[in-house]
C-alpha cells in the first residue's frame, strides 16, 4: 500500500495518464508467493530487455507540442515522419516529412525529437539493480488488448539513476507503475514521474508513459517500442512529446 500511495503521489496533476480499469473477466489476484514470483521475473525481463530487441526498420511519427501558460492550451510545433533503422542496438534516422513537407533527403534530423534510445533508458532507470527499487503487485489491468499485472514501484533519490532533463541534470527519485503481460511477464507499459525535483531547477515536473508491444519482424514476434508520451514542466510552460512506431519489418 505504501508503494501505491507514493507512486500515485508522484504523478503530477498536469500529466493525465490512462485510468486503470480492471478487466471484467479478471481472475482473483495472485497469492503472496505468486506475486513475488511475478515481480522477480519482471525484474529480470526489464533488466535484460534491450538484449531481446532484434534489428528492424520501422516508421516513427513524432509530435512536439507546447503550452506556454500552463492552461492545457497546446500548440503543435512539429509533426515529423522518419524511417528508423535499428541495427546492433543503435538507431539511425532518415527524415521522410516535416510538418507536411516531404523531405529531399539532405535534411538533418530536427533537434529535440525523442530518440528510440529513450525506451531503453526508461528500462534502465526502473530495472537497474543498483536502484534497489521497491515493487508491489497492485491489480489487474489491460494494455492494448493484453491482460497485465499492474505493479507499483518506487525508487529513492539516494539510489536512483534517473537524471531530470538528461544525463547532466540532477538525480531524482521516481515512482510509478509497470504493466506486465499476464501470460509472459513481458513489460508492455512503464509510467513514472520524478518525485523530488530540486526546488530551483528549471524543470519542475517530468513524466514518462512508455508503451511496448508485440510486433512481427520476419517470422517471429518481438516486444518492441511502440508509443511514448513524455512531458515536462518549466515554470508555467509545459512541453509534450508524443511518438508512435509502425510498419515494422526486417532491415
Amino acid at each position: 500500500m505504501l508503494i501505491r500511495i507514493a507512486a500515485l503521489a508522484a504523478l503530477p496533476a498536469i500529466f493525465i495518464f490512462g485510468q486503470s480499469k480492471v478487466p471484467d473477466d479478471a481472475p482473483l489476484p495472485p497469492d503472496e508467493a505468486g506475486q513475488k514470483a511475478i515481480i522477480a521475473d519482471v525484474r529480470i525481463k526489464g533488466a535484460e530487455y534491450e538484449k531481446t530487441v532484434p534489428d528492424y526498420v520501422c516508421t516513427q511519427i513524432s509530435h512536439h507540442s507546447i503550452d506556454l501558460k500552463g492552461f492545457n492550451q497546446w500548440k503543435t510545433l512539429e509533426t515529423v515522419s522518419e524511417q528508423l533503422r535499428f541495427v546492433n542496438h543503435q538507431g539511425e534516422y532518415t527524415l521522410i516529412a516535416e510538418n507536411g513537407r516531404k523531405a529531399s533527403g539532405n535534411e538533418k534530423r530536427p533537434a529535440g525529437l525523442v530518440d528510440v534510445s529513450e525506451f531503453f533508458a526508461v528500462m534502465h532507470s526502473v530495472f537497474d539493480p543498483a536502484t534497489k527499487s521497491e515493487m508491489a503487485w497492485n491489480t489487474w489491468d489491460s494494455v492494448r488488448g493484453h491482460r497485465v499485472h499492474m505493479i507499483a514501484f518506487g525508487i529513492t533519490k539516494q539510489t536512483s539513476v534517473y537524471h531530470i532533463g538528461g544525463p547532466k541534470g540532477p538525480v531524482s527519485g521516481i515512482a510509478g507503475f509497470i504493466y506486465a503481460d499476464a501470460d509472459t511477464n513481458a513489460i508492455l507499459r512503464v509510467v513514472f514521474a520524478a518525485n523530488d525535483t530540486p526546488p530551483k531547477y528549471p524543470i519542475q515536473a517530468s513524466s514518462f508513459d512508455m508503451y511496448y508491444d508485440y510486433a512481427r519482424i520476419g517470422d517471429k514476434l518481438y516486444v518492441v517500442p511502440m508509443r511514448a508520451d513524455i512531458r515536462h514542466k518549466e515554470g508555467p510552460k509545459q512541453v509534450w512529446d508524443e511518438v508512435d512506431f509502425k510498419e515494422f519489418r526486417k532491415p
